[in-house]
C-alpha cells in the first residue's frame, strides 16, 4: 500500500521540531529525545532526534528504534481483534471459554476479553515479585512462561473486583495468552507465539513502512535505555534481557519500533489511507464497559480544552519513557519518546506534548 501514510518528513517543519526537542533536552537534562508528528492526509510531517543513544556516546539517528513499553497495548488489543476478523475469535469470549480444561477460580469464569483489555477483570497491576525475578533468570521460551503464570493465576481468586478499573500488566499477560491459546484452537497453521502472532496480524498487514523497526525486548542496537547509577546519575542498561522486563511481559509492553514505523502504524486507528476497517477502529476505540469510562481496548480517553477527544497512552519499562496521542480532529499522530525515565523526563513529554497537540491543531486541522 502506498500513499501519504508512507511520505517523508518536511524539512522546515522537522527543523522547528527539532528546535523544540534541543530545547527541552537541554532544560530537562536528557539523554536522548525523538517526536513525530504525522497526518491522515500528509503522512508524516515532522520528525526530529536529539541527544545520544548510550549517554556521551553516538548521537540518535531518525531510523532508531525506540522501547514503547506499555504503547504495546494497543497492539495487543489490535490483534485480538484480527483474530475475530479472521473468524478465530470473537468479542464478549469469556476466560471460561478461551482457557476450556483449566482448572479456573470462579471468580474468572465470567472475564471477558474486553475486561482484560480495558483493565477491569480484577487482575492485580502486576505478577508477584516472586515470579518476575524467577522469570528474569528463566531460559524457558516467552510462551512456557506465560502459559505457566496463567494458569497459576487464573487458578486462584482475582485480586480485585470485575468491573473496576485497576491498571494491569498482569491482565494484559493474560490476554496474549489467550491470543495464543485462541489461534492454535482455530486451527491456526501458521505462527503460534503472541510475538509471531503480531507479526503476521498487525504488522505485516499494515501499510507500508509501517513497523518499521519492530521487535519485542530492547532494541538489539543503536538506542539504549538509561537507569539509576548506584552511586546517582544514569547508567546504560545495555542490549541484553536484563534492559527489560521478563519476556514473557510481551503482550503488556515489551515492544520496540522507530518513530516512523510507530507514526504509520498509528495512524491506521484514524481515518484515512491504509485506515483499518471502521467496525474495527469503533470496536478498539469505545469507552468500555460504556460512555462513562475514561480508557477503551489499549488507549486512555480524554479531551482537550476545546473539547476535541483524544486517545493517549504512555509506556515505560522504568528505563525508556513514551508518549502517543491520537488527535481525530485534525486527523494527527504525536509520539514523544525519550531514552530515560524521572521527573525531567515526564516534565520534557507533558510540555511537548501540549506544545505539539497545539501546533498539530493551529497548522494541520
Amino acid at each position: 500500500m502506498t500513499g501519504p501514510a508512507h511520505s517523508e518528513p518536511d524539512p522546515a517543519r522537522s527543523g522547528h521540531l527539532r528546535t523544540l526537542l534541543d530545547t527541552a533536552r537541554t532544560e530537562h537534562g536528557l539523554v536522548g529525545l525523538g517526536a513525530v508528528i504525522a497526518t491522515s492526509e500528509d503522512g508524516i510531517v515532522a520528525l526530529a532526534v536529539t541527544g545520544d543513544r548510550v549517554q556521551g556516546g553516538d548521537p540518535v539517528e531518525e531510523n532508531d528504534a525506540w522501547h514503547i513499553g506499555s504503547n504495546t497495548k494497543m497492539l495487543t488489543a489490535l490483534t485480538w481483534a484480527r483474530l475475530v476478523e479472521s473468524g478465530s475469535a470473537r468479542w464478549g469470549m469469556t476466560l471460561d471459554e478461551i482457557f476450556e480444561g483449566e482448572d479456573l477460580h470462579p471468580g474468572w469464569r465470567d472475564v471477558t476479553i474486553e475486561d482484560l483489555l480495558s483493565h477491569r477483570s480484577g487482575a492485580a497491576p502486576n505478577p508477584g515479585m516472586g515470579w518476575t525475578l524467577g522469570a528474569m533468570m528463566s531460559r524457558a521460551p516467552a510462551q512456557a512462561q506465560r502459559a505457566k503464570l496463567v494458569s497459576a493465576t487464573l487458578g486462584k481468586a482475582p485480586a480485585g473486583k470485575r468491573g473496576t478499573f485497576t491498571y494491569s500488566n498482569l491482565g494484559y499477560i493474560l490476554a496474549g495468552r489467550a491470543i495464543e491459546v485462541q489461534a492454535d484452537r482455530a486451527g491456526n497453521s501458521g505462527p503460534q507465539t503472541y510475538e509471531e502472532l503480531v507479526g503476521a496480524l498487525v504488522i505485516a498487514r499494515a501499510p507500508e513502512g509501517a513497523g518499521q523497526g519492530f521487535g519485542f525486548g530492547p532494541p538489539e542496537s543503536g538506542i539504549q535505555g538509561h537507569r539509576k547509577g548506584m552511586f546517582g546519575g544514569l547508567r546504560p542498561a545495555g542490549t541484553g534481557a536484563e534492559a527489560d522486563n521478563p519476556s514473557a511481559f510481551a503482550s503488556a509492553g515489551t515492544a520496540h519500533i522507530s518513530l516512523k514505523g510507530q507514526a504509520r502504524l498509528l495512524l491506521s486507528f484514524l481515518e484515512g489511507p491504509g485506515a483499518l476497517p471502521p467496525a474495527m477502529r469503533r470496536k478498539l476505540m469505545t469507552p468500555y464497559p460504556d460512555a462513562g469510562a475514561d480508557y477503551a481496548l489499549g488507549w486512555g480517553i480524554g479531551r482537550d480544552a476545546e473539547g476535541g477527544t483524544l486517545y493517549l497512552h504512555a509506556g515505560s519499562n522504568t528505563m525508556w519513557l513514551s508518549q502517543v496521542v491520537l488527535a481525530p480532529e485534525p486527523g494527527a499522530v504525536i509520539i514523544i519518546n525519550t531514552n530515560q525515565t524521572g521527573p525531567g523526563a515526564d516534565a520534557a513529554i507533558r510540555e511537548l506534548t501540549g506544545t505539539l497537540l497545539d501546533w498539530a491543531k493551529d497548522d494541520f486541522r
